[in-house]
């Protein structure tokens, strides 16, 4: 199965960068609309793929109306004036999202995997946890606001490190939290045999803690130490903690 879904993502990043829109891509490949745009983000299209899409959008709402009704919707202020406007995105598609999301990663989606279409999101429910709440789901705590239990009893201060852990502890790789920095101040968040293992979730967010951050790596350079970094986009969306921590699997 896992076979098949890398080849059908293979598949959704080639039809992306033929220029195809991640509606076409979900109907060409029978797959949801929101595993059709996680499958082929950060594919940028080009200029001419752009105008493409926007001239078959037109093709298939304005520009298929006669003449007399293209002058009466430009009087109106458009086809989409303010008696017909609709949201680029309706409440029941952000939805779906949602549930697609879920439905591929096993857990409940936060703002951060949806960072680029959080506008539509405000729009449509005023909240993120609005969102998700309508999505039917429990709207996840603040990520860096309050302590989380790993599965294991391991205290985590975020929802980044309790997902490293339980992901840990499914691997059966034994590991410990909050170790010292040999007899320095400074703590790691995870040690596994005489690898450290940081999570840097604010890092670029807040000068303190780049400069705590700074003053961490010092050590591990000065002292010859075994580190592995990981940062939000290796837990957020898709979790590559398989490929970032493959040293100590074996």
């Amino acid at each position: 199965m896992k076979a098949i879904a890398t080849e059908v993502q293979k598949e959704a990043k080639r039809l992306r960068r033929e220029g195809k829109s991640h509606r076409e891509i979900a109907k060409i490949l029978t797959i949801g609309l929101g595993t059709a745009f996680y499958y082929t983000r950060g594919i940028r299209l080009t200029d001419k793929q752009r105008r493409h899409l926007v001239a078959q959008s037109y093709n298939k709402g304005f520009g298929k109306l006669t003449a007399d009704e293209r002058r009466l919707a430009s009087i109106k202020g458009g086809i989409n004036n303010s008696k017909n406007l609709k949201p680029k995105y309706s409440r029941n598609h952000l939805i779906a999202l949602l549930k697609d999301f879920y439905a591929q990663y096993k857990r409940i989606p936060t703002k951060r995997d949806f960072m680029s279409m959080y506008g539509s999101f405000f729009r449509n429910f005023g909240t993120w946890n609005n969102s998700i709440r309508k999505a039917g789901f429990s709207p996840n705590p603040v990520l860096f606001a309050k302590k989380y239990v790993a599965n294991d009893g391991h205290k985590c201060d975020s929802l980044a490190e309790k997902i490293i852990d339980d992901w840990l502890t499914a691997k059966r790789i034994a590991h410990e939290r909050s170790v010292p920095y040999l007899r320095t101040r400074f703590t790691a968040d995870f040690k596994i045999g005489n690898t450290l293992v940081e999570f840097f979730g604010l890092h670029n967010q807040l000068k303190r803690y780049d400069a705590l951050m700074k003053k961490k790596l010092r050590l591990v350079q000065k002292y010859k130490l075994k580190l592995i970094s990981l940062y939000p986009e290796d837990i957020f969306p898709i979790l590559k903690l398989n490929e970032k921590l493959k040293s100590v699997l074996s």
